[in-house]
């Protein structure tokens, strides 16, 4: 089996001309910064959040990136690379939504772009063609109204699974009707299927499993059995239909996982980081079966380095990578088998941001992401990186 670049790899060295510290064999360079064209004329997002590389023309590559700016301010954009890793064009894929956290790629090769917001939508947007109007990304409201944070798609199911960045968040799953997404096509409609919360077996609906009171009802580093449960007008922005529930003397259904945040599917599992407590959750789509595989609160920053975790991505050979949204600013690798992590990447001098955006190039021979605002503070200091790898993690 070939062996990954993020197997092995030395401590973190001394931070470069661009403040970030790597590993030895690693390097680093600038793409782009907010309010500048890195080529074309499209003033490169503030507030770059989760993003994906797609396949380019000629042999190049694309990285989109969401800009989790407001008021109907935010959206996509789109840096393309030649073969040789030049930035040669930048456009916007998608405008005029708000706040765009993450979202995930699909198999057939569109990104569907997440609003985190309490009425928030998905998005779905074709990485190689600019924004022209309102028809060029359509929305998805059969995915459901609430504060959206990212989403990935399970093909052999015809499933797609979200998470919900919000206090008492849920983890979704959308099944596509047949009709929605028949047999032999190559993607669904995202149109017509059922929306569905996530329960653990033997807890009762409404509660967060974060909670002192429930945190060691049950050993999440085990399989748990779990359940999908209808979700209660799924055409309403949920937030405020689980608050007249309640008002109402009625249970929401589902489990709260307190600021649910990346998700990716990979092999049959679905992982997903809840940032609240510093847990990489495990759900297995064939068992249906629940466990935490990660869990960095309180523990020793020299094994457990991943402290918030939020955006996550897994490369070809099945290396989890996830970024920090505080702590020391990292971009850590799981170790799945011993429950530990190693940073691979850190920030310095970028106190008041974030990582975001992580993602792998089709070669697996450089890894994105952003500094969400950059050394400034501010959502139009943002900046996004390229790190080149010492071989290809494919």
């Amino acid at each position: 089996m070939k062996k990954s670049p993020f197997a092995e790899f030395s401590a973190l060295q001394a931070a470069d001309a661009n403040g970030v510290m790597l590993p030895k064999g690693f390097s680093s360079r600038i793409v782009a910064r907010s309010g500048t064209a890195a080529a074309g004329s499209y003033a490169w997002h503030g507030a770059p959040d989760g993003g994906a590389v797609y396949p380019g023309p000629d042999g190049g590559w694309i990285y989109l990136s969401n800009s989790e700016v407001g008021s109907k301010n935010g959206g996509v954009g789109a840096l393309r690379f030649d073969k040789n890793g030049v930035v040669v064009d930048s456009y916007a894929v998608l405008k005029n939504t708000s706040t765009n956290c993450a979202g995930g790629p699909t198999p057939w090769g569109t990104w569907l772009s997440c609003e985190e917001h309490s009425s928030g939508m998905v998005w779905e947007c074709d990485p190689a063609k600019p924004w022209v109007d309102a028809g060029s990304a359509p929305s998805l409201p059969a995915l459901g109204l609430y504060a959206h944070e990212a989403v990935c798609v399970d093909p052999v199911h015809k499933t797609l699974y979200l998470t919900e960045d919000a206090s008492g968040g849920r983890v979704y799953r959308f099944v596509c009707d047949a009709s929605d997404w028949p047999e032999g096509a190559a993607r669904p409609a995202m149109k017509s299927g059922r929306l569905e919360v996530l329960k653990v077996k033997g807890i009762v609906n409404d509660v967060d499993l974060a909670a002192p009171d429930y945190a060691k009802l049950k050993d999440y580093g085990t399989p748990q059995p779990v359940e999908w449960l209808d979700v209660i007008n799924p055409e309403k922005a949920q937030a405020g239909v689980r608050s007249a529930m309640r008002t109402g003397g009625l249970t929401p259904p589902g489990a709260i996982f307190t600021k649910a945040e990346g998700i990716w599917f990979f092999n049959g599992i679905v992982y997903f980081v809840t940032s609240f407590n510093a847990r990489i959750w495990a759900y297995d789509t064939l068992n249906q079966t629940l466990e935490v595989i990660y869990d960095g609160k309180d523990k020793d920053p020299a094994t457990h380095s991943i402290d918030e975790p939020d955006n996550l991505t897994i490369s070809a050979l099945g290396d989890i990578l996830v970024a920090e949204d505080a702590g020391n600013l990292e971009i850590g690798v799981l170790r799945i088998e011993a429950g530990t992590s190693q940073p691979l990447m850190r920030l310095v001098g970028h106190d008041d941001s974030e990582v975001t955006g992580p993602a792998l190039s089709p070669d697996g021979t450089r890894l994105y992401f952003s500094s969400q605002r950059g050394t400034s503070g501010s959502s139009n200091g943002g900046i996004t990186f390229e790190i080149t790898l010492p071989s290809p993690a494919k």
